[in-house]
């Protein structure tokens, strides 16, 4: 993985954005996976997730994640090199969702 993208987080893009405007954070993630790492490749990660389902959403009590090609959808002001996974953070037990995310990302780092 090359680097989480949230907007709470300092080094993300619109960080000073986000702080300038709100008071909390929303469970919307994205992970810029390293572009070593095939479409093929990522798309294997987010199947073998075994506490997120497939799919877009904002908000809502089930965990989705899902790959994407940003770089192919529009213009970014922020260019990302490898493909992105959109991660929609649920009601599901924290710890069973980071080690999930850590399992899959191990089996991409093998891959």
């Amino acid at each position: 993985m090359r680097r989480v993208l949230h907007p709470s987080l300092p080094g993300s893009p619109g960080h000073a954005h986000w702080a300038a405007l709100c008071q909390a954070a929303a469970g919307l993630v994205t992970l810029e996976i390293d572009p070593r790492h095939s479409s093929d490749a990522v798309d294997a990660f987010v199947d073998g997730l075994r506490h997120f389902r497939i799919g877009w959403s904002w908000g809502g009590p089930v965990s989705l994640a899902v790959p994407y090609q940003a770089r192919f959808m529009r213009k970014l002001g922020h260019p990302y090199e490898g493909v992105l996974v959109r991660l929609c953070i649920g009601l599901e037990d924290a710890g069973d969702l980071i080690a999930d995310l850590d399992a899959g990302l191990q089996r991409l780092a093998q891959a």
